[in-house]
């Protein structure tokens, strides 16, 4: 039901089930009606015609009181109403007739004697009576007429309702009806669906880095606003490409040729080491720090640009995340020894995840060494490897949690920004170049994951790193 083409076809299918459904009753309706009303007047006619003679007689020899004794004996069914009217128009029964009875006496004052006239949808018959004497008075018998609802509801339910349609042809026209109607709608609505699929997908492909992918052909032929959106997407598609790809070629091409002058420095600096005098090591030294800083930085952009254009994510290799975060827990663990602290690895259930083994290793790697260089002495880094299931979703989860002083909460958002540093006293660390949890980040969306962080409870600090499970 989340499909847009079936919400179409059932929203179109049920109008159209609607329009038919209304024509037929209607039509039903109506015929059942004038059917009915011709039965009626065709058993109460006759009736009518005897009772005003009867009344007509009475009246004539024994008076107005003995007539409404004689009406009160035999009439029986309740509601019906008896009225006789003078020539003038009075009623002398002493009743109060309804606007209809007196509409419909008017106009009895040229009406053929002994004629009944009949108003079917009043449900009244009236004839005129005129005596040996000339004295003309009009009879008039009102009966109760049911609704229409409920005359409707009365005749569907009863068999001489389905006695018209001995061959049942009703329900074959129906069923004929729908299921054309049904055809009709569901081509339709997947006439106006199948491009927001194919546009949807187009969409799905540029988020998953294929930046050449364009609309299909068969959407831009179509003679409608979703060919113009189409022809909108691929301009928006090209351009994205264009920029994406420039970006990628300037960062890469900024990081080589900055290669090559740092290799000839570091050349020239071991040419001034062989020759240098004990007053210059010193500076020496300090470029020589700078040389590996910048060295280091370089190396950071092309990752960072090999990421991007998905190079290493070409042939992913399906691999146990575990023995990878306790590999590099454990070189991690090594290095907090100096510091007088420990990295401490948990893990539970088996993790077999799938993709690029060493780039996922370089991004664990960025998040456990941060957090050895910012927990306190004598504390641990601890380190956990978990696969959950969520529903439809199977993830596998490393949290990596410090006993430092945390990161101010405003800073927080911006930690896997790249270039942004966290500022100490004030003060940025110029050791950090501000792309470790940039690069970690980016390495877990490509491969379908996500990189957060927050302020551990009671200090510290958590960085939670998630990979989806292959099916």
């Amino acid at each position: 039901m989340h499909r847009l083409h079936v919400k179409i076809f059932l929203w179109f299918w049920l109008g159209v089930l609607v329009v038919t459904g209304t024509l037929w009753s209607l039509t039903e309706l109506s015929y059942t009606r004038a059917d009915d009303d011709r039965r009626w007047a065709e058993k109460y006619t006759p009736r009518v015609h005897l009772w005003a003679r009867q009344e007509m007689q009475i009246l004539r020899r024994e008076g107005p009181g003995a007539l409404d004794r004689y009406i009160g004996s035999f009439q029986s069914d309740p509601g019906v109403l008896n009225y006789i009217f003078d020539a003038d128009g009075r009623e002398l029964l002493q009743r109060d007739p309804s606007p209809p009875v007196l509409r419909l006496v008017t106009s009895m004052a040229d009406w053929p004697s002994g004629t009944p006239r009949v108003d079917a949808d009043e449900r009244i018959i009236a004839e005129r009576i005129v005596d040996s004497r000339g004295v003309s008075h009009v009879v008039v018998i009102d009966f109760p007429g049911p609704s229409v609802l409920n005359r409707s509801v009365v005749e569907f339910l009863s068999p001489d309702f389905y006695a018209a349609f001995p061959d049942r042809g009703w329900l074959i026209r129906a069923a004929a009806v729908l299921t054309v109607a049904g055809v009709f709608c569901f081509v339709l609505a997947r006439h106006i669906a199948r491009p927001i699929d194919r546009l949807r997908l187009a969409a799905r492909n540029i988020a998953n880095q294929q930046l050449h992918t364009r609309v299909d052909a068969s959407v831009l032929q179509r003679k409608d606003e979703l060919a113009d959106l189409g022809r909108d997407f691929d301009r928006m598609a090209e351009r994205i490409e264009h920029l994406v790809t420039a970006q990628r070629h300037l960062l890469a091409d900024v990081s080589h040729a900055l290669r090559s002058p740092l290799a000839r420095l570091n050349v020239a600096l071991g040419l001034a080491r062989q020759r240098n005098s004990q007053p210059t090591s010193e500076h020496l030294d300090r470029i020589e720090t700078e040389a590996v800083r910048l060295n280091k930085l370089i190396g950071q952009l092309l990752t960072m640009a090999r990421m991007d254009s998905g190079l290493d994510l070409e042939r992913p290799t399906r691999f146990d995340l575990g023995s990878v975060v306790e590999e590099v827990s454990t070189d991690a663990d090594y290095e907090a020894r100096q510091r007088g602290c420990a990295v401490a690895f948990s893990q539970r259930g088996a993790c077999a995840v799938e993709g690029a083994r060493e780039m996922l290793r370089g991004a664990i790697e960025n998040v456990v060494r941060n957090a050895v260089r910012h927990t306190e002495a004598a504390t641990r880094v601890e380190v956990s490897l978990e696969c959950r299931h969520e529903g439809d979703r199977a993830r596998a989860i490393i949290e990596v949690r410090d006993h430092g002083p945390g990161v101010p909460e405003d800073a927080v958002a911006n930690l896997f920004v790249p270039f942004n540093r966290v500022l100490n006293d004030g003060v940025s660390n110029p050791e950090r170049t501000g792309l470790g949890l940039a690069i970690t980040r980016r390495t877990f969306e490509v491969h379908g994951g996500s990189a957060t962080a927050a302020n551990a409870p009671g200090g510290g600090f958590i960085v939670t790193l998630a990979l989806p499970l292959p099916a």
